[in-house]
């Protein structure tokens, strides 16, 4: 019974992390076109979804924001807002080993 319950724990832990594995973690440049438009600090640009735009009018700039496939988490605030990557920023630097 013990075990059955540390691997509930396990699963439910990981799922969160595997459900945002392509995201990437950036600061919010800014906010444009009454929120329509959101620009990260990478230089890639998003544009949010007409019913979301209310939620990202508000964002304030340096922003902590997890920018995924369709989505946008501003963690500083705890709001998610659909939006579509329409400008592509500059790669994320890799770590190199030593």
């Amino acid at each position: 019974m013990v075990r059955l319950g540390c691997a509930a724990l396990l699963v439910l832990g990981l799922l969160p992390l595997a459900a945002h594995a392509d995201c990437q973690y950036r600061r919010l440049n800014s906010v444009s076109n009454d929120g329509a438009t959101v620009q990260l600090d990478d230089g890639s640009q998003w544009d949010v979804s007409d019913y979301d735009q209310n939620e990202a009018r508000s964002w304030e700039q340096d922003a902590t924001i997890t920018a995924c496939q369709d989505e946008l988490i501003n963690t500083e605030v705890h709001e998610s807002v659909e939006a579509r990557e329409v400008k592509r920023g500059l790669p994320v630097p890799q770590d190199e080993p030593n």
